[in-house]
């Protein structure tokens, strides 16, 4: 499908590329910039491209009676972590280019800042799917305050993390709240709770709601690839030539808690939910940011 991209690969692998770089002519410089471009524009829809075919091998898998998963998780994991690799280091070599010194990694990031900044976002969201959205109290604990220092992050990659969560958390206390008689409703939903801590060396920011929780379907597929609820699905055309305000990228495509587990896991952190207690009252999604250097080298 993209033959020259994959020939002007080899030609630089091979050595038979140096001749383009001797005479960087006018000519070579559109192709090189045509072949980037390439590589740009096929990343930059290949979650949807990969969601998309998912399900559609799903539905006719369901046609057939066919029990076995074409796509293993295995296998989805290991494309979306090459995928998000590359996005990364296009990234970082932008903002290297512009003159931030640590490129597309954050250094000394106030990490109270970065959750502040996703929580606002969530809220936004949730605000324009939901009609309300529930106060969300941010509480860092005394783990973090004195001498802590905040480990390497990519900024980007835990906003979207938490963006997710937080948008998730929300929703489940909406829904708890539109459950109750009206004679007993509050006049607003539950509150959601953010804490950050560092612990057993490790950045830990647990999003805790008072929602509906976690039953045994909804812990099966909460990672699952391409799994949504959704009625309606996102579709990149109707939202660049929409007037919304509030823009969902990739809303309803089932992949915000897949991506986000493995955004946090590419650097030895992790993605997790659990119940609030036995009663099942509510949820808990912890986000862990590694200071593990070895493991960072090694991988």
């Amino acid at each position: 499908l993209h033959e020259n991209t994959y020939d002007f690969t080899y030609q630089l692998i091979e050595g038979e590329g140096k001749e383009i770089f001797d005479d960087f002519s006018k000519p070579r410089q559109r192709y090189v910039s045509d072949i980037f471009d390439q590589i740009m524009a096929r990343h930059g829809t290949s979650v949807e491209t990969l969601a998309d075919a998912v399900i559609s091998v799903r539905t006719m898998q369901e046609i057939m009676d066919f029990q076995n998963d074409v796509f293993s998780e295995e296998s989805v994991e290991s494309f979306l972590r090459s995928r998000l690799i590359i996005q990364l280091l296009c990234d970082h070599y932008v903002a290297l280019s512009k003159g931030k010194a640590t490129g597309a990694v954050s250094i000394g990031a106030d990490i109270v800042d970065v959750v502040d900044d996703a929580v606002t976002e969530a809220k936004h969201v949730c605000d324009a799917n939901m009609g309300v959205a529930p106060e969300v109290v941010i509480q860092p604990t005394e783990s973090i305050s004195g001498d802590f220092v905040p480990p390497p992050i990519i900024r980007s990659w835990l906003h979207h993390a938490i963006v997710e969560v937080s948008k998730n958390a929300m929703t489940s206390n909406i829904e708890q709240w539109n459950g109750q008689h009206d004679m007993t409703k509050d006049s607003l939903p539950p509150e959601v709770v953010v804490k950050i801590l560092y612990e057993n060396n490790t950045l830990a920011i647990r999003v805790i709601d008072n929602g509906t929780g976690l039953n045994n379907e909804k812990s099966e597929k909460a990672f699952r690839f391409a799994d949504s609820t959704s009625q309606k699905r996102w579709n990149r055309l109707e939202e660049q030539q929409s007037y919304a305000a509030v823009r969902q990228p990739l809303g309803s495509l089932g992949v915000g808690l897949p991506l986000s587990r493995l955004m946090m896991r590419v650097f030895g952190g992790d993605l997790g939910l659990t119940n609030n207690g036995d009663s099942g009252q509510g949820c808990t999604a912890t986000l862990k940011v590694s200071y593990d250097d070895k493991f960072q080298a090694e991988n």
